[in-house]
């Protein structure tokens, strides 16, 4: 890979301070609403005003958008373009996490300070959406006509919890026929220091998560009569208990480089100093030795290779403590980069649950195929992150978190996951933390970044 001048971060398009404070006022309004979601809806007047708050001051977008509803929150806005060949999904949720007594203001009563916005949600992802609904806000004032995509806004209001918002969306999408050709959620961000040795900012595109398949795990009792007359051996506790300590043994799953995370060292690699440049730039030669060095990283192993975890394990009664076990459940938790290696190693996983009397059974299978980072839709987000912030090295990633984009895969060609905020390590900490804050400046380009993303994918 070559090394790609970057130029300055005055370069970069900003937006005169006295719009990015209106646009803070606007966000300050969507922040101070507590969107977190419980399953009594304890919130839900704060939801409900959050919702007319951006039927106040999205008029034009209100007014002539089409706007759909999920379950108990989940929106989605449909703007049609003329002679519309292709749809488009621009995403980011609108619940967040709770706040707690470490914030040094009130998480839900948005401040000002030192140039920043401080409050819960301003980064993950109040801002992001905020973003989207003023860049096509502004479009629409201005007749821009959409040609050639139907676009479409979505936001879950219970995404942290997992919840059913766009899964109920995507299931709309399927029965009615409704293909999308990109969607572009959260997941990656601009940051510094995230890779050895680079000191440029990074715009990082997420183009796959890792996916999740549980597995229920089950060991019978398979003898009968008096648990005092039963061969000691006869012990589900202990079967299963085995089972779990060979199988967290074994080396179930290789380290690997996906396409994704090979692109992400190989990008970067240029901007590493010696020898770092050298082993990064050539993984084909030192690989195994960068394997090694991932492998005792937490954060840098998952993205080689599938993790094993088991969540659950149940057994017996408290009613009657002297009685046997007579079936021990357990719940295995695999994290995939890829599924064909899932499965690969899941019959061995099979294998070693034969020796132990153990049944295993898929419950649940949430996959998200990959996306190439050569298509057209990347292309098209890659030039439009250069020239709205050409300061950065754009780079593809695997995200080892999860999106709600993962919920299109069977309705989309591309899923790619950026936000365009700027994001330094005590930013970067906040996400789910304390003192959660974007930068005044940084909201008025994450406009600019969506109208860019918006005319350029509709003349593409």
């Amino acid at each position: 890979m070559k090394k790609r001048a970057l130029l300055s971060e005055e370069s970069r398009k900003n937006l005169p301070l006295e719009i990015c404070m209106s646009y803070a006022d606007t966000l300050t309004q969507m922040v101070n609403c507590k969107t977190v979601f419980t399953n009594d809806f304890a919130n839900q007047a704060e939801y409900e005003r959050f919702y007319k708050i951006i039927e106040e001051r999205f008029p034009t977008l209100f007014e002539k958008a089409e706007r759909l509803t999920f379950g108990s929150g989940c929106f989605v806005y449909v703007i049609r373009g003329n002679n519309a060949q292709k749809n488009v999904m621009l995403m980011s949720h609108h619940d967040v996490v709770d706040g707690s007594d470490d914030w040094k203001t009130d998480p839900f009563s948005a401040v000002i300070t030192d140039g920043s916005l401080y409050g819960r949600g301003t980064i993950d992802t109040k801002t992001p959406l905020f973003a989207e609904l003023q860049a096509c806000e502004e479009l629409l004032r201005e007749g821009y006509d959409f040609n050639g995509i139907n676009l479409y806004i979505g936001s879950s209001n219970n995404e942290e919890v997992c919840g059913d918002g766009m899964v109920l969306a995507t299931d709309y999408f399927k029965e009615n026929g409704i293909h999308f050709d990109a969607v572009l959620d959260e997941g990656g961000a601009i940051t510094t220091g995230m890779l050895p040795g680079v000191k440029e900012k990074s715009a990082m595109v997420a183009v796959h998560e890792k996916s999740r398949h549980m597995y229920r795990c089950t060991a019978r009792k398979k003898t009968k009569g008096h648990a005092g007359l039963n061969p000691t051996d006869d012990d589900m506790i202990s079967q299963m208990s085995a089972f779990i300590q060979e199988v967290e043994h074994s080396k179930i799953y290789k380290s690997s480089f996906s396409p994704e995370v090979r692109a992400t060292f190989e990008i970067h690699a240029p901007y590493m100093p010696f020898p770092l440049s050298v082993l990064m730039g050539n993984l084909n030669v030192f690989g195994p030795v960068v394997k090694r060095v991932m492998q005792k990283i937490p954060q840098a192993k998952a993205m080689l290779s599938t993790g094993i975890s088991f969540t659950t394990i149940f057994g017996g009664t408290k009613e009657d403590p002297q009685i046997r076990a007579k079936e021990v459940v357990s719940t295995m938790f695999l994290r995939c980069v890829r599924e064909d290696d899932l499965y690969r190693g899941l019959e061995k996983i099979k294998k070693i649950a034969a020796k132990y009397g153990v049944e295993i059974e898929e419950t649940e299978r949430d996959y998200c195929r990959p996306t190439s980072f050569e298509n057209k839709p990347f292309k098209i987000l890659e030039s439009v992150i250069c020239e709205n912030f050409p300061d950065v090295i754009v780079s593809p990633f695997l995200l080892t978190a999860g999106t709600d984009a993962r919920r299109f895969t069977d309705i989309a060609e591309n899923i790619l996951r950026f936000a365009p905020i700027d994001l330094d390590q005590a930013q970067y900490a906040s996400v789910h933390g304390v003192d959660e804050h974007i930068k005044i400046q940084n909201i008025g380009q994450c406009v600019c970044f969506y109208k860019d993303f918006v005319k350029k994918y509709s003349n593409s």
